[in-house]
């Protein structure tokens, strides 16, 4: 009877762990996360995270004609491709994101810290055009501000990738 209960126990922690990993979209290639956390009135900061190759495909298909031959070189590339593509708006005026950093890995992250806010911003409208080339990308957009808590956003074609949220 001890042996049943025992095997039971293990077909049933199996069958739990098979149900999560289905869900699981680690270092997908077609999914990433955008963290913006709103750290002051007027500082936020913005944290992009997808696969390795997911960036790749971006910026061969942007830079094809000056591929990167080191990874200082693929960082410059990815930097720029995400300034022109990822806009930051509020106000009807674009915001800035400043400087850039990114962090390589099998996932990895790009950052842009004290990216600066114009006074009595209300609201932001964000469009993330760093991976709409990839085709069935989804992005998850979190929001955390103080004031107004956490936000979640789901950014894929149907919406263009943007989402506008309120940071009173």
């Amino acid at each position: 009877m001890g042996n049943i209960r025992i095997l039971t126990s293990k077909v049933v922690v199996f069958i739990a762990l098979m149900c999560c990993s289905i869900s699981v979209h680690a270092h997908g290639f077609d999914y990433s996360v955008l963290r913006l956390s709103i750290m002051s009135e007027h500082t936020l900061s913005l944290t992009l995270t997808s696969s390795l190759d997911a960036f790749r495909k971006e910026v061969r298909q942007h830079f094809s004609k000056s591929p990167y031959a080191t990874p200082e070189e693929f960082n410059e590339q990815l930097l720029a491709h995400i300034k022109k593509t990822l806009l930051l708006t509020g106000e009807n005026k674009q915001i800035a994101l400043g400087e850039g950093a990114v962090t390589l890995g099998h996932e990895t992250s790009v950052v842009f810290r004290s990216i600066t806010l114009p006074k009595n911003l209300r609201k932001i409208t964000l469009t993330n055009g760093a991976v709409k080339d990839i085709y069935r990308h989804t992005t998850k957009l979190i929001v955390t501000a103080e004031n107004t808590g956490t936000q979640t956003h789901i950014l894929n074609k149907f919406n263009d990738f943007t989402a506008t949220f309120f940071v009173e």
